[in-house]
């Protein structure tokens, strides 16, 4: 995805200067200011044996080295291929618009907006109207409005940019107000309102940004981040995700004001355990939680599920630290250590 604009820009400017010209009919023309036009006609090809331009039609104005080329344009350049209804290029502003149907091609990555249009003194790129960029390291991205910027090596989309990705029977899919790529380096970020969601693992999460660690599979999430699943809920200040390659959970850390709750769903009514602590932090097991560590004025309260909710039995218990071990999902064994306190109540009884 890197290179995908900057290729197809880069050879195709570089390619002006020096090139042959056919077609079915040419006809030349002065303008005003006394400058030689070329009208082509028919199975237009333009080449300077490196990149070649072929279209229904179009113009070459000889002193300014400005062109355009109308109807089916194709553009071929190593391992590029592009395609538009129209193409211009301006040879003293460095630009080069593509209009109409834009759909560049560069491997297994492929690029479509309405105009994509490039600059090149800045080495940046525009992609409006309708832009789906897909590729098999980026999945499907959607949006209304890109930028490429060569010198960060980064496309950055906005107005309602998506992020899909499909694996096997898997989805993933992030939104955001604002989503850039560096795609050498693998790594996403949502900025805005992004969220993560993963309908067939029942995963969904909520943050103000986002980074996404492509190689390593892994989530940041910063600014009042939350995690909820049908028996799970997580906040705090930070927090960190790392899915298995099957996009189960792999284990989660939450850092600063951790809080939350998950459920025995082994049992009807579910049994709850909620936590509160400064930090906490989550293995898991197959998608299932293995074994938790909460840290930092930590607080436990358990409620009984199954028979024993009709007795309303709860447990609550504090220490500086506490491991909580499962199995099957419910809760085994629960170590606490520093400062421990506690209190045990049910129905009708006493504390």
């Amino acid at each position: 995805m890197n290179s995908l604009l900057f290729v197809f820009c880069s050879v195709l400017v570089a390619g002006v200067g020096v090139f042959t010209t056919t077609a079915d009919r040419a006809v030349s023309r002065d303008t005003d200011s006394h400058e030689l036009v070329i009208d082509l006609i028919g199975n237009v090809v333009v080449t300077d044996g490196e990149v070649t331009v072929t279209s229904d039609s179009g113009t070459v104005w000889q002193e300014s080295g400005n062109a355009v080329f109308y109807s089916n344009v194709t553009v071929e350049a190593d391992t590029l291929t592009g395609t538009s209804h129209y193409l211009e290029y301006i040879k003293e502003a460095g630009m080069i618009t593509m209009t109409g149907s834009v759909i560049l091609t560069d491997g297994e990555t492929v690029l479509e907006a309405g105009e994509v249009v490039y600059f090149r003194e800045s080495g940046k790129a525009t992609a409006r109207e309708n832009v789906i960029m897909t590729g098999p390291r980026i999945g499907r991205v959607e949006g209304q409005y890109a930028l490429y910027d060569r010198d960060r090596g980064s496309l950055f989309i906005t107005v309602d940019p998506v992020l899909r990705r499909v694996e096997g029977e898997d989805s993933l899919v992030v939104t955001a107000d604002r989503m850039e790529f560096f795609p050498d380096e693998n790594l996403a970020e949502a900025q805005g309102n992004a969220s993560v969601s993963m309908p067939g693992k029942d995963f969904y999460s909520m943050s103000e940004y986002l980074r996404y660690f492509g190689n390593e599979d892994r989530f940041e999430l910063f600014g009042s981040p939350m995690l909820e699943s049908e028996d799970m809920e997580l906040s705090g200040d930070w927090m960190e995700i790392l899915l298995e390659s099957s996009g189960d959970p792999r284990s989660i850390r939450v850092e600063g004001g951790a809080s939350g709750y998950f459920l025995d769903t082994g049992v009807d009514p579910p049994a709850e355990t909620w936590f509160s602590s400064e930090r906490a932090f989550f293995a898991f097991e197959n998608g299932e939680p293995d074994s938790v560590m909460l840290a930092g004025s930590a607080t436990l309260r358990m409620k009984s599920g199954g028979e024993a909710a009709s007795r309303n039995e709860m447990n609550t218990v504090r220490g500086n630290s506490l491991r909580i071990s499962f199995e099957n999902g419910e809760v085994m064994e629960v170590i606490v250590t520093g400062h421990v306190t506690g209190t045990y109540s049910y129905l009708g009884g006493n504390p």
